[in-house]
């Protein structure tokens, strides 16, 4: 990896990446959102945050909590998915019509907030839908997930608790794996977090594993 640690990991992903991000339910992910945030605005790349079911929020309040900085979060543009919170930088807001997402309305809102340089695409909180969407739903979520690989204005996370795939529907996780161009595995165990990059588009970075703490996280 060339040079090392998350920046190492984050510098070797590629325009038009889909990034699948895979956490557990006590990883604290919101921990690798403030991460790749600091990284992108050292690297000066800009952020657009898509944010599902009020699941940005969430993060904020949990790194609040830990003593953290959220200042540079609550200005990067957010386009809402469903959820009612009116929170941060909003800059665009997608309604859940029955539980079916309109992938041609927010394509519309993106193209109006994206922009016209590579944009860091952070996406949280999508496994929520698939709490309650029927199958065909799923599906075809999937499917339009998978047409913005190779969209070369960005490079988009997607986070996702594998734990709630795993127990409600099993079968997306290694879909969503497969259409992914890198796929990243959050851990924590014993007060230390952990990196892995199990899948990469880019081979210095496939095979990949960071370590660090709390500590390591909160310095400036």
């Amino acid at each position: 990896m060339r040079n090392g640690g998350i920046e190492g990991v984050l510098s070797g992903l590629k325009p038009g990446e889909t990034v699948l991000v895979e956490h557990d339910s006590v990883s604290s992910p919101e921990l690798f959102l403030y991460l790749l945030s600091r990284w992108c605005a050292s690297a000066e790349k800009p952020l657009l945050i898509d944010d599902f079911s009020d699941t940005f929020p969430e993060y904020v309040a949990r790194l609040e909590l830990m003593g953290l900085d959220v200042g540079p979060l609550m200005e990067v543009p957010v386009i809402k998915i469903g959820g009612r919170r009116k929170f941060g930088n909003v800059a665009g807001r997608v309604d859940l019509d029955k539980y079916s997402l309109d992938f041609g309305y927010y394509n519309r809102i993106y193209q109006n907030v994206v922009p016209g340089e590579l944009v860091c695409n952070p996406v949280l909180g999508m496994h929520k839908l698939f709490v309650v969407l029927e199958r065909t739903a799923l599906i075809r979520l999937v499917r339009n997930v998978s047409t913005f690989v190779g969209n070369r204005s960005r490079f988009a996370l997607y986070f996702i608790n594998r734990d709630v795939l795993e127990r409600v529907t099993p079968e997306l996780l290694p879909l969503l794996e497969e259409i992914s161009s890198t796929v990243l595995m959050w851990e924590a165990n014993g007060g230390e977090y952990r990196l892995r990059v199990v899948k990469a588009a880019n081979d210095e970075i496939l095979g990949s594993t960071v370590s660090l703490s709390f500590k390591d996280v909160a310095k400036k």
